[in-house]
């Protein structure tokens, strides 16, 4: 668990200097207040477990079957977890852009993860949704990176 950790801050660091010069935006120092936002968008599947000026932490469950509606992630962040070893976790990503006020369906990939528990770092994500296609539940933790604008404010 401590290599862990250690890897996850060391993987922050260049986060932390590409963000640092973003301004104060409301949707980066307070994500959940954009309407299409993991959380605002997706509460049964995202929470948080833990936020302030610098970060916000959200547990993202799904079950076998589920869909989460279309939610963004404005933020860069490190997504930790578990994909359910062999036989476990398959997902549909799709992907949509706004096109007069709507969604609208750019691409639909599936995606079948290796076993095993992984760190992985994601740009902001656009609009998207996530369908679980495989048999197990997953679980996993995202570190959002806030700008340090958002500290200074």
């Amino acid at each position: 668990m401590r290599t862990a950790a250690i890897i996850l801050v060391l993987m922050l660091a260049p986060a932390v200097e590409a963000q640092q010069h973003l301004p104060p935006e409301r949707m980066f120092c307070d994500p959940e207040s954009h309407p299409n936002d993991a959380v605002a968008a997706a509460p049964y599947s995202h929470r948080v477990m833990f936020e302030d000026e610098h970060v916000r932490v959200l547990e993202i469950r799904l079950p076998p079957g589920a869909s989460e509606p279309i939610h963004i992630h404005a933020l860069p962040s490190v997504i930790y977890g578990e994909t359910g070893g062999e036989g476990g976790a398959k997902f549909v990503y799709t992907e949509y852009r706004i096109e007069n006020g709507r969604f609208v369906e750019v691409a639909s990939n599936e995606v079948k993860p290796t076993a095993g528990v992984r760190a992985v770092w994601s740009p902001p994500e656009g609009p998207h949704s996530i369908t679980n296609t495989g048999g197990v539940g997953v679980r996993f933790t995202r570190v959002e990176i806030k700008p340090e604008s958002c500290a200074a404010r």
